[in-house]
C-alpha cells in the first residue's frame, strides 16, 4: 500500500514512518487476521502525538473501515472514528473521518453524519470531498429519503467528481448513483456501473482496490438481478482475476454460484457456492449458503434448513439477497409441511414498497401467486407500480400476472415461461409451464406442457420439481417418462396432503381400506382412491411398501 489516502488532498500529508504500519496492518487483513489488523491501526492512532499531521489519521480511520470490511470482526468504528474526528484540526481532514464513520453508520444515522462531513469539505472548499459525500447520501438505504432526492444528488456528485478529474473519486461517485438507480430500475444503472468499474485500473493501494473491487461485484450483481448472465458471468470471471485479497476472490465465486443456478447448471453452481464459503463468514458465504440450499431443495429429499439460516444470518446491507433468501426459506418451509411458510414474505414485501425499491424482491411475489392467489393479489397490490422493467422483472411480472387470472392467465404464462428460456433460465421456464399446464384449455394441450416440463427438469437435475409434475393427477402417463426421482421416493411428505398423509399412516400400518374409511369416517371409495393417489407419489409403490417409505422418509 501507498501512502496514498482516498482523499487526494491528504496525499501529502502522511507520514513516512507509518507508511510501513499501513502497509502491515493491509497485510493482515488480507491474509484473514483482520482484528489483529484492527487492532495494530487502533494503537497506532493512539500513539499519534497531538500535533501530528492530519493526514495519518485519515489514512488510518478509512484503512479500519477498509480492513473491517475483509473480514468477519467489524471494528466498532463508531466511537474510533468520532474521537479521530475530533483530533484533527483541518476541516477537510474531520470531513474525510465523519464521510468513514458515516459509511459505517447505521441506516438512520448516516444522513446527519454525513450532512456533518459535506459542510466541512465545503468550508475546507474540497470539491473531491464533497462529490463523494453526495454520492454516498444517494445510496439507497431505509433512512427517509425520498428516491428523487437521492437521484439528484447523486447525479451532482458524479458531476462533481468528473470535474475533479480524479479517477477514485468518479469510480465511487458512479457507482454510489448506479447503485441507487439500480434500485429504482432507471435505464443508465448498467452503464454507470460499467462507468464505476473501468476508470479505474487494477491497483495495489488497498483503499483504490476495495473501490474497484466493490463496483464491479456491484455491476456483475446487477446484472445476474436483470437476467443478463452473460454479462454477469463475464464480469465476475474478471473480477475474480483482479480481486485484492481472498475475500472479494470468495464474492465474485458467490456470484458465479448464483448465475450458474439461474442458468441451470447445478453442479457448478455447488462447486461455486462451496469456493465461495472457503473462508471466514461474512457476506460471500451467506450468498453461497442461498445457492447450497436452493439446490439442496431441489436434489435431497430432506434438505438442510440449516445453512440457510446460517447464511440468512450473515447478510445484513443487501436487500436483493435477503429477499431471496427468504424465497428460498418460504419454498423450503412449504417442502416441509411447515405451518405459514410465507410467514415473513409480505413484512420483506411491506419493506420494498417502503423503500421504493424496484429491483430484488421478485421472487417473493411470484412465490406467493404461485401458493395462494389470494395472498398473491394483495402482494401484488403491496408493490404496485414498482415492477422492475429490466427482462427478468418483466418474465417475473408476466407470471405473476398469469397465475393471479387462473384460466384467462394461460396466454401469459406461456409468454413468460419463453422469456425465462431465452434469458437463459430454464428450471424457471419449466416451473411456469407447469403453472400453464394446470390451466390450459384442454387435457392435451396441458400434457405437452408436462411433458415439456419434464423433459426440461430431466436434463438440469432437478428432482423436486421433476418429481411434482410427475405426481400431478392430470399427467397423462406413459412408458416414455422417467420415474420418480430416487432423492424424492422417500419423502413422506412429499406432495402430501393432510389428509393422504393421514391415510398413508394407517395404510402403513397395515389397515385395509374399509378400516382406514370407518377410522376416518369417510367413504370407501374416497378411502381407496386416497391410497391411489399416496402410491402415485410415491413412484407406483405398492401398497405394502408404505410403511417401509414412511419409515426411511421420516
Amino acid at each position: 500500500m501507498s501512502s496514498r489516502s482516498a482523499f487526494a488532498s491528504f496525499a501529502t500529508v502522511v507520514s513516512a514512518p507509518l507508511v510501513p504500519v499501513l502497509r502491515q496492518a493491509e497485510r493482515l487483513g488480507l491474509a484473514g487476521e483482520t482484528r489483529a489488523a484492527l487492532d495494530l491501526l487502533v494503537e497506532t492512532a493512539a500513539a499519534l502525538p497531538d500535533d501530528g499531521p492530519d493526514g495519518d489519521r485519515v489514512a488510518i480511520g478509512e484503512l479500519a473501515i477498509v480492513v473491517s470490511a475483509w473480514g468477519s470482526e467489524l471494528l466498532d468504528a463508531h466511537p474510533f472514528l468520532e474521537r479521530l474526528a475530533a483530533e484533527v484540526r483541518e476541516p477537510g481532514a474531520r470531513g474525510a473521518l465523519l464521510f468513514s464513520r458515516g459509511r459505517a453508520g447505521t441506516a438512520q444515522e448516516t444522513p446527519e453524519i454525513l450532512t456533518r462531513a459535506l459542510a466541512e469539505f465545503r468550508l475546507a472548499g474540497d470539491i473531491r470531498g464533497q462529490a463523494v459525500t453526495l454520492g454516498e447520501l444517494c445510496w439507497p438505504r431505509e433512512d427517509g429519503l425520498g428516491a428523487e432526492y437521492r437521484v439528484t444528488v447523486g447525479r451532482e456528485g458524479l458531476a462533481l467528481a468528473r470535474r475533479t478529474g480524479d479517477p477514485w473519486a468518479i469510480a465511487f461517485c458512479a457507482g454510489r448513483l448506479a447503485g441507487c438507480e439500480t434500485y429504482l430500475d432507471r435505464p443508465d444503472a448498467l452503464e454507470h456501473w460499467r462507468e464505476a468499474a473501468e476508470v479505474l485500473p487494477s491497483s495495489p493501494d488497498a483503499v483504490t482496490a476495495e473501490i474497484a473491487s466493490l463496483n464491479q461485484f456491484n455491476w456483475a450483481h446487477t446484472a445476474y438481478g436483470h437476467g443478463d448472465y452473460a454479462l454477469a458471468a463475464r464480469v465476475a470471471r474478471e473480477g475474480k482475476l483482479l480481486a485484492h485479497g481472498a475475500t472479494w476472490a470468495r464474492k465474485f465465486a458467490a456470484v458465479e454460484a448464483l448465475v450458474h443456478w439461474r442458468t441451470g447448471d447445478l453442479e457448478a453452481a455447488v462447486a461455486s457456492a462451496r469456493t465461495a464459503r472457503a473462508g471466514r463468514p461474512q457476506m460471500a458465504t451467506g450468498m453461497a449458503g442461498i445457492v447450497l440450499a436452493a439446490v439442496g431443495l431441489e436434489r435431497e429429499g430432506h434438505p438442510d434448513t440449516r445453512v440457510l439460516e446460517d447464511a440468512l444470518g450473515l447478510i445484513e446491507f443487501d436487500e436483493q439477497m435477503l429477499w431471496l433468501g427468504l424465497a428460498v426459506r418460504a419454498a423450503l418451509r412449504d417442502a416441509r409441511r411447515e405451518p405459514n411458510p410465507l410467514r415473513e414474505v409480505v413484512a420483506a414485501l411491506e419493506q420494498a414498497a417502503r423503500m421504493q425499491v424496484r429491483f430484488g424482491w421478485e421472487d417473493l411475489v411470484l412465490l406467493v401467486a404461485r401458493a395462494d392467489r389470494t395472498v398473491g393479489a394483495s402482494a401484488a397490490a403491496t408493490i404496485e407500480g414498482l415492477w422492475p422493467g429490466n427482462p427478468r422483472g418483466q418474465a417475473v411480472r408476466m407470471a405473476v400476472e398469469g397465475l393471479l387470472l387462473g384460466a384467462e392467465g394461460y396466454s401469459l404464462l406461456l409468454e413468460s415461461a419463453e422469456r425465462f428460456a431465452a434469458l437463459p433460465e430454464p428450471l424457471s421456464a419449466a416451473q411456469v409451464l407447469h403453472d400453464a399446464a394446470q390451466v390450459a384449455p384442454d387435457t392435451a394441450t396441458g400434457n405437452t406442457l408436462r411433458r415439456r416440463a419434464i423433459a426440461v427438469f430431466s436434463a438440469h437435475g432437478a428432482d423436486r420439481s421433476l418429481a411434482a409434475v410427475l405426481r400431478d393427477r392430470r399427467l397423462h402417463r406413459g412408458p416414455d417418462l422417467p420415474p420418480v426421482p430416487q432423492s424424492q421416493r422417500l419423502v413422506a411428505t412429499a406432495g402430501l396432503t393432510r389428509r393422504e398423509r393421514e391415510v398413508a399412516t394407517l395404510a402403513a400400518q397395515g389397515l385395509t381400506a374399509q378400516e382406514i374409511a370407518d377410522q376416518l369416517h369417510i367413504s370407501l371409495g374416497t378411502a381407496r382412491t386416497h391410497i391411489l393417489r399416496v402410491r402415485e407419489k410415491f413412484g407406483g409403490v405398492p401398497k405394502r411398501k408404505l410403511a417401509q417409505l414412511l419409515a426411511e422418509g421420516g
